[in-house]
């Protein structure tokens, strides 16, 4: 009895009907910079609002799909303004030009977005920053081309080592290792390549997440073939690449820049959540020590897919809890796993225990 009542007195001075989506990376937008004269509070003004300007098209850029995200880039600032929950000026200096250089981290507010989108009728993706394995494949003519002269291989990462702002990766690649296994298959098998097996392929069949690119360059053509497998999913796709006859280099770089924002779009996809359609989940917390609520209290303020929690009922042993979440549900099982929350599901009853 003792230990009900100490539970009781935890919950009811800690218990939050809402969670304030602590530690949730996807609101939050670090190191913008802006530059500017700041002569007065209103110059700093006009500074801080180009700033949050610029974080919101890089949280639209990264969560929303290519055309939702168009669709906001000329949202007015002072709705912008009021999905800011804070910020923080990280950095300021002077240029020999008299100049202001403010660094500044925006973090949003995750009702306030989720509002916002739902009243325009858009949904978000919560993906969370992947590493994928890649392996390019570049037919050029009737040449084969896997590691030796395939500009793909050989400058995927170029661009990305190049992006000084974190906030704009989504995507983590790594190139596939080369193999003379894979050449061989890959070889034997370049007339029918579309259909080749992806698990036959040593240097991708140990990556969990991975993609293998097939592009076209034949008879003047230019396209794509795209077979990913990123959590236990795969999805195929072709995708068309743009020819500039006078130019191969910007031919190449562009179809590049075209590919990653493809891949972006299905990983994305993979992770979309409807605002206007929230689901519940009831879940028993087998209670092994005094302070188990609160570790999972924790853990839930973590998880930016709940959008808030309550006790329905508690006794010796169990406390009964009603989640209120975003999205789907494997995605939920995913997240509470990730934060080492053992499940079991009997009969669709849901009981969970913590460290």
């Amino acid at each position: 009895m003792n230990k009900i009542l100490f539970i009781f007195g935890i919950i009811v001075f800690l218990l939050k009907t809402q969670t304030v989506f602590s530690n949730n990376l996807i609101y939050d937008v670090n190191n913008i910079e802006i530059s500017g004269k700041i002569n007065n509070d209103l110059d700093k003004k006009r500074l801080i609002q180009s700033a949050f300007q610029k974080a919101f098209i890089i949280f639209v850029n990264k969560t929303l799909l290519k055309n939702d995200a168009i669709n906001l880039y000329k949202t007015k600032i002072n709705i912008i303004e009021d999905l800011v929950f804070a910020y923080q000026v990280v950095k300021s200096k002077k240029t020999n030009k008299k100049k202001d250089i403010l660094m500044i981290n925006v973090k949003f507010d995750p009702k306030k977005i989720t509002n916002f989108l739902t009243k325009n009728g858009i949904s978000y993706a919560n993906a969370e920053n992947i590493s994928l394995t890649l392996l390019p494949i570049f037919i050029k003519d009737k040449n084969v081309l896997i590691y030796n002269d395939n500009f793909f291989y050989n400058n995927w990462l170029t661009s990305q080592k190049e992006i000084k702002n974190t906030n704009d990766i989504l995507i983590n690649y790594n190139l596939a290792l080369e193999s003379i296994e894979d050449l061989e298959y890959i070889n034997l098998n370049r007339n029918n390549l579309e259909s080749i097996d992806v698990k036959k392929i040593t240097s991708l069949n140990n990556e969990k997440n991975h993609i293998l690119l097939i592009i076209y360059f034949t008879e003047g053509n230019f396209k794509a073939y795209v077979k990913t497998y990123i959590k236990n999913k795969s999805i195929d796709k072709s995708v068309e690449l743009k020819i500039y006859p006078k130019d191969a280099t910007r031919t190449y770089e562009e179809a590049m820049l075209t590919l990653k924002d493809e891949i972006n779009q299905i990983w994305k996809k993979q992770n979309l959540i409807d605002a206007t359609t929230p689901s519940f989940l009831d879940l028993f917390l087998d209670v092994k020590q005094i302070n188990d609520y609160l570790k999972l209290r924790n853990i839930f303020d973590s998880i930016d897919v709940i959008e808030n929690y309550s006790v329905l009922e508690m006794a010796n042993k169990y406390i009964k809890i009603r989640l209120k979440y975003q999205g789907k549900l494997n995605n939920l099982e995913d997240k509470l796993l990730e934060k080492k929350i053992d499940i079991k599901i009997v009969n669709n009853k849901w009981s969970v225990t913590v460290d």
